[in-house]
């Protein structure tokens, strides 16, 4: 109905009007509200209220959509209603009148209900993007959007400030803190005695195979140090390779400081790379003065790996860059680059123009003819927002180059069958453009069939992802596309040695109205969709080994296949990418069934290493949460050769009894099977760079150490004994967060995100901490939001009973989400 008086339908819908003003050119002569849903018994759903505004001084009649963006959610409208919300494309929405509609009044408001299968648990939840286009002139225009304030009951999700105190204060034990101030620590130190101080002259001498690492050694010391290098210095650097074999592992390296001298001895430059890293750690922290000590150390597992979603929101090259830079400096070696998914395509194939063309852009469009609908950010720009961007041959070729002065392999991922519709739809564009005159050329590269009836939903709840294996247009576009990036490669001076296809998440359902796949499958004797899946695989097998590439792909390609399709794959196969291993999916056995059918496992754990998972429930935290939450210590807590001990928290986030973890479980038949980790950055929730760095730092962290050191001393543990060390070594880690990593990545620029205050009241008096001893917690006990100006907590204080208090961290410059204590959490504390 159209509220006459739309004051009365809540005050804070009120104030969220205030900047509201009356639309002028160039403007949406509406205004949004929106208001997170409350659970509805009767629909077993949840109902949720837009507020249509009229800002103008004219009626508003009922020709219009407006459009927005939010993950997927199942919406129904009531029967009644004057405004229907239907889903056009996955996260992709449409608001319209229906016939019910009536014209708004100038300045009133019309309020819309409608359902949906869940509410929103955090801010990358709710709507964004909104825009109006008005019937039959499609031009859109932006749309002002207020979101009804949340309460601090729903700020704090399942978190009680006294459970994040109880926490934070486990971290607080003694610990050993006589190893050197690395991250990855260290296999071996040492002491020499005595310290030596780095003068500002150096001088730099090095083997002439390792010209790049000298280089990049010399470009640190001077512009982050203030270390000159010059002939003659009375300190000489000098980088070194020992005798071939000397060791086993390619990495190892060792690392001398002496008086006079710095040495750096590897068997590789890479080896050489990794002691470069540590000498510039140590000098972050001790203002360039060194412990006189000799340092022997190399990884545990030569695969530490980063995986970058560009596709869902692109990240320019830059940045791309400067985040290589970075990891490499914590000895990361791999950077997975998804560069295509349903929502673009991120890197220029010569000779398909129309993959970035189409394919890289998102924006309003009726047909999706010269760009993919809006998604996620919901841009209605083809040229503004995440949504929009690629890599050039060019900038792909140098970013290539770049990654491998630092001994950082780049793997590509090209995603098929599934997660495929940006080149699915650009393709359709390409068919179109030549289809009237070379119908040959048309189809050359098509990836769908003319008359596939096949229904499905896909994970992210598209209906039209999944490329038709049946085609030989679909060999041929993925023999172009392999041809062209490894000719990339090749023009870049740097190996190929594998690119990863995808093969996750193919829904149930597709292929089954093909046409085309039928046949295939009465030709061959196929029995069900999966040998189509199979047969992709194979058929790929050979395509990539061809061009002299090994093949990598997610989990699901290597479940449920035939003995000959898995003694095929394996032959080509670099490594499988594992990630669910979530005990309650019964997911956590796979990673270890996997790797003992023969194929090399890198494990990706979503319960330990999903980046684009919330840190917490808490509702300002942004990110997904359909696996659980992640934090840096949750990383830091993974055990490569004891998976299932590395959940230490079900999906709820309550204990789970880790000494009986892997009773009747898959047993690891050989540790050579895993090969490495790697943290994965899903792009759905991230809008732009630093999004996407506070969700990696300091989450990655964890990693950094599980993947150079994979057997931690509780590994072995038991019971408490076992409890008692993780907790010395999460101390441990908090130390060289607080004391070194934070100050480094913050100098450097990265959007770190800080950790949780802990708050309670014990015996009438407040407490509070955090894991980061140097940072600063500011509180309110007045329910106002703690800001720079907040009193500073320095030890317990007089809990002023009854009132709500409020704390937030600060360091460096940045801050955290606020902890909120209520009345009624007091009560039990003792």
């Amino acid at each position: 109905m159209i509220m006459k008086k739309w004051i009365l339908y809540s005050v804070a819908t009120v104030s969220l009007w205030c900047s509201c003003t009356t639309s002028h050119k160039g403007e949406a002569p509406v205004a949004l509200v929106w208001e997170n849903g409350v659970y509805d018994a009767s629909t077993q759903m949840y109902r949720h209220r837009f507020v249509v505004r009229n800002k103008t001084d004219r009626e508003l009649a009922g020709d219009w959509e407006i459009f927005y963006s939010q993950l997927p959610v199942r919406v129904a409208n009531d029967s009644t209603s004057p405004v229907c919300i239907t889903a056009v494309n996955a996260n992709y929405y449409k608001m319209a009148p229906t016939d019910r509609f009536r014209n708004i009044p100038p300045h009133d408001s019309l309020v819309v209900v409608y359902y949906a299968d869940s509410r929103a648990v955090n801010l990358s939840r709710q709507p964004e993007g909104c825009y109006w286009v008005a019937k039959g002139q499609n031009t859109p225009l932006p749309v002002e959007l207020a979101i009804v304030p949340f309460s601090d009951r729903e700020r704090m999700g399942d978190l009680s400030a006294e459970a994040i105190y109880r926490r934070n204060a486990s971290y607080a034990c003694p610990f050993d803190s006589t190893a050197p101030a690395v991250l990855p620590s260290v296999k071996q130190a040492v002491a020499k005695g005595g310290r030596v101080s780095v003068p500002a002259e150096v001088s730099l001498l090095y083997n002439q195979e390792l010209v790049d690492e000298a280089r990049l050694l010399q470009e640190k010391l001077e512009q982050e140090y203030g270390i000159a290098v010059t002939e003659g210095a009375s300190m000489h650097i000098e980088l070194d390779l020992a005798a071939a074999g000397h060791t086993c592992n390619p990495e190892q390296y060792r690392l001398d400081i002496d008086n006079r001298q710095i040495a750096v001895v590897g068997d590789t430059p890479h080896g050489v790379f990794n002691g470069i890293q540590t000498l510039l750690a140590l000098l972050r922290g001790n203002s360039h003065t060194l412990d006189r000590q000799t340092i022997i150390d190399y990884p545990d597992l030569s695969y530490r790996g980063f995986m970058l979603d560009v596709s869902r929101n692109f990240i320019p090259a830059a940045d791309v860059k400067r985040w290589i830079d970075i990891l490499s400096s914590y000895k990361i070696d791999v950077l997975h680059l998804h560069l295509t998914d349903d929502e673009g395509w991120r890197i220029e194939i010569p000779g398909l123009e129309e993959l970035t063309a189409v394919g890289g852009h998102r924006g309003h469009t009726t047909d999706e003819s010269t760009c993919l609908y809006p998604g996620y950010d919901g841009s209605y720009s083809v040229t503004e927002g995440t949504g929009n961007g690629y890599y050039t041959r060019d900038e792909f070729v140098d970013l290539l180059r770049y990654a491998a002065r630092r001994h950082v392999t780049v793997v590509p991922e090209v995603e098929a069958p599934g997660h495929a519709r940006a080149a699915i739809v650009a393709m359709k564009a390409r068919y179109r453009k030549y289809a009237g005159t070379d119908e040959a050329k048309a189809r050359e590269y098509l990836l769908s069939e003319p008359g596939d009836t096949s229904k499905y939903v896909s994970a992210q709840s598209y209906t039209d992802n999944v490329i038709n294996v049946a085609l030989p247009s679909t060999y041929a576009f993925m023999e172009k596309v392999v041809t062209e990036i490894a000719a990339m490669y090749a023009e870049a001076g740097v190996a190929l040695h594998t690119i990863h296809l995808g093969g996750d998440e193919v829904p149930e359902g597709a292929w089954l109205g093909s046409a085309a796949c039928a046949k295939l499958m009465r030709d061959n004797r196929m029995e069900g969709p999966h040998d189509l899946f199979e047969y992709f695989y194979s058929r790929m097998a050979g395509l990539v080994e061809a061009q002299g590439v090994k093949l990598a792909a997610w989990q699901e390609a290597a479940l449920h296949n035939r003995a000959t399709t898995d003694s095929r794959l394996k032959q080509v196969a670099s490594n499988i990418y594992c990630w669910n291993t979530v005990p309650e999916w019964g997911g956590d056995e796979i990673p270890y069934r996997i790797a003992n059918k023969g194929y090399p496992v890198v494990l990706c754990n979503v319960n330990n290493f999903y980046m684009d998972l919330a840190y917490s429930s808490h509702y300002e935290e942004r990110g997904h949460s359909w696996a659980g939450y992640v934090d840096e210590v949750k990383s830091f807590s993974m055990l490569p050769f004891s998976i299932y001990r590395s959940a230490r928290c079900n999906l709820h986030d309550n204990p789970v009894d880790l000494d009986r973890a892997d009773e009747g479980k898959t047993r690891l038949d050989s540790l050579s099977k895993i090969v490495g980790v790697q943290a994965q950055l899903f792009s759905e929730t991230v809008r732009g760079p630093q999004w996407a760095e506070y969700y990696i730092f300091p989450k990655i962290l964890g990693l950094v150490e599980r993947g150079w050191n994979a057997h931690p001393r509780w590994e072995s543990l038991r019971g408490e004994v076992e409890q008692q060390a993780f907790c010395q070594d999460v101390s441990r880690f908090y130390r060289q967060l607080d004391m070194q990593e934070y100050p480094y990545l913050i100098h450097s620029g990265v959007n770190v995100r800080l950790p949780h205050v802990g708050l309670c009241v014990i015996d009438g008096r407040l407490y509070a901490n955090s894991p980061l001893s140097s940072a600063v917690i500011r509180y309110t006990t007045d329910g106002s939001e703690p800001g720079t100006q907040s009193t500073v907590w320095r030890g317990p204080v007089v809990y002023p009973a009854g009132r709500v208090v409020k704390a937030r961290l600060y360091y460096l410059g940045k801050e955290s989400v606020t902890t909120v204590l209520f009345p009624t959490d007091t009560k039990s504390d003792k």
